[in-house]
């Protein structure tokens, strides 16, 4: 697969045909919800599951939506464990 960028910032990220907007690693740290609050993203345990939660207490995060720059994305588990978050919004 040929060079792929992240949707959010244009930063070189590894290519995925299975995550094309796949977000960079310093990007997937900026989530938050709709009104700025920072996320966290985790499997739930070894055998995969996916929770997001406020990054501030712990509280969980009920949607696979986040934010990042003011681009709507989706967190979800990646196929093969861990978490993907990639934009679905057109960039601002």
């Amino acid at each position: 697969m040929s060079a792929q960028a992240c949707p959010i910032c244009g930063t070189a990220v590894q290519p995925s045909s299975r995550y094309p907007r796949h977000v960079c690693p310093d990007c997937f740290s900026e989530a938050t919800d709709r009104a700025g609050r920072r996320l966290e993203f985790l499997n739930v345990d070894l055998s995969g599951g996916y929770a997001a939660q406020y990054a501030d207490t712990g509280e969980p995060y009920d949607s696979d939506d986040c934010w990042i720059r003011g681009i709507r994305c989706r967190a979800d588990e990646a196929r093969f464990g861990g978490i993907v978050i990639e934009a679905i919004g057109p960039p601002p």
